[in-house]
């Protein structure tokens, strides 16, 4: 007898499809998870870096806080090295040592700056003289953002913590140049919770 050639059915043709099609969704629907993991990564990475960013910086300014007081923008008055005004906008205003001068321009080593919270947004500004005028705009960084809260405290000489500086009652030219012991920086973020940070102040 002759062997006589069978095609395929219709049935199988359209069981063939279904089952093709079925793995099509799957190896689509595993890419695009693949895919969504991957930015997820990437996203968390990039916060994590700027998390660090801040919090390194913010740990180097205090760390090197100079005694170092600064001429108000206006008058003769002066400001102290590290100033706290409970009822200003600002969260700290500061001098540190350390400033780079890589293109040896004529100024000093100590840089004046400030930190601000504005629209949970944390903003470092600083000025490119030590003794800024109101002629000097300061420079805006912002530095880390979903911020809910940040508590700033002070260590003073009585192995206290105290939320204001200078401390009260301290004397005026002793007041300016003083500089605490230790300093705690509290930050509230909205994915990441509470952050603490302790800083021994250096001299």
């Amino acid at each position: 007898m002759r062997n006589r050639s069978r095609g395929f059915t219709l049935l199988e043709i359209l069981v063939a499809i279904a089952i093709l099609a079925i793995m099509s969704v799957m190896a689509f629907r595993s890419v695009s998870e693949a895919r969504v993991s991957v930015e997820n990564a990437g996203g968390h990475m990039d916060r994590l870096r700027e998390v660090q960013r801040a919090m390194n910086l913010l740990t180097g300014d205090f760390r090197t806080l100079a005694p170092r007081p600064i001429r108000e923008p206006i008058g003769d008055g002066y400001r102290a090295a590290i100033r706290r005004d409970p009822n200003g906008v600002g969260l700290v205003e500061l001098s540190h040592a350390g400033w780079p001068n890589g293109a040896g321009s004529p100024r000093g080593t100590v840089q004046r700056v400030s930190y601000r919270l504005e629209e949970q947004t944390l903003i470092r500004e600083n000025w490119n003289v030590t003794d800024p005028t109101l002629a000097n705009v300061p420079i805006a960084r912002r530095l880390l953002k979903q911020v809910e809260s940040i508590e700033i405290r002070y260590m003073n000489s009585g192995r206290e913590w105290v939320t204001e500086w200078p401390p009260l009652g301290s004397a005026a030219d002793t007041g300016f140049r003083a500089r605490p012991m230790a300093v705690e920086i509290t930050i509230v973020l909205t994915d990441y919770g509470k952050l603490r940070r302790l800083i021994e102040v250096s001299g």
